[in-house]
């Protein structure tokens, strides 16, 4: 293993160690093992095809529409969806920062 290969893995381990990319994981798994929310997340990609399939049949279309809006929002007001949703954006924001002290 090169030096630069071990400094990336020491980077890779101290990355895995920040508490906030541990939680990032850590709610990662819920959500992707909650029930419910994987219920509502094939309902909310199965309105979503709908409206493909029938955008040539406005009725049908809006009512797809309202059905997978109405679901996608309580999917995303779900509070786990949520804070979810607010630690990867904070995860993204530090990977941003280490790829700017890369280049």
């Amino acid at each position: 293993m090169s030096g630069f290969e071990r400094q990336l893995d020491k980077c890779q381990k101290l990355l895995y160690d920040e508490p906030i990319v541990k939680e990032y994981f850590r709610l990662k798994k819920i959500v992707q093992s909650d029930e419910e929310l994987i219920r509502l997340d094939k309902e909310i990609h199965q309105h979503q095809n709908l409206m493909c399939v029938h955008k040539d049949d406005d009725a049908i279309y809006q009512n797809e529409k309202k059905l997978y809006e109405e679901q996608l929002a309580q999917f995303k007001s779900n509070p786990l969806v949520e804070n979810y949703f607010q630690v990867r954006e904070e995860v993204y924001a530090l990977l941003t920062e280490v790829k700017e002290i890369l280049e």
